[in-house]
């Protein structure tokens, strides 16, 4: 039996879930009706918002693309930087300027306890644009703590 999606997100529920989401709100992992556990659906949907919302920063020109690089994989993280390089070769290194990009939905859908496919849509404007790609768990390096697991996006598109 598939999961069901853990539903649609707009800006501002966004940000709540983001805030929201502390270590009194979790609790011990709990199953859907022989899904992956909602802990780990919790925990990818958290991670694709924040690194949607840093990646939509960034090629915004809002964020340093530096602060991409603990969240992502490096064939991801080099896919930003080429487009931030050909978006700057367009607009002579100048921000984008007018309306910025907005998260608007997003949708999750488990594989495992351990990777999801999301998908979505963001505006600027009057324009619309999907998002899709991957979250997984990877063990990555992180400074001070070693080696830990973390949520990480391995996929990323926008249509």
């Amino acid at each position: 039996m598939r999961p069901k999606s853990m539903g649609t997100i707009t800006p501002v529920a966004a940000r709540a879930a983001a805030d929201t989401y502390t270590a009194e709100t979790r609790t011990a992992e709990t199953r859907t009706r022989g899904g992956p556990p909602v802990e780990a659906a919790r925990a990818a949907r958290t991670c694709v918002i924040a690194v949607l919302q840093r990646i939509l920063e960034v090629l915004d020109g809002r964020r340093p693309c530096e602060h991409l690089s603990p969240v992502l994989t490096e064939e991801v993280f080099e896919q930003i930087v080429l487009a931030l390089r050909k978006r700057e070769d367009a607009v002579a290194r100048a921000p984008v300027r007018g309306p910025t990009v907005r998260l608007r939905r997003i949708h999750l859908q488990m594989v495992s306890p351990r990777a999801a496919n999301y998908f979505g849509t963001v505006e600027r404007g009057l324009r619309t644009r999907a998002v899709a790609g991957r979250v997984e768990v990877r063990r990555v390096r992180s400074p001070g703590r070693g080696v830990v697991e973390r949520w990480t996006m391995t996929e990323f598109g926008v249509m």
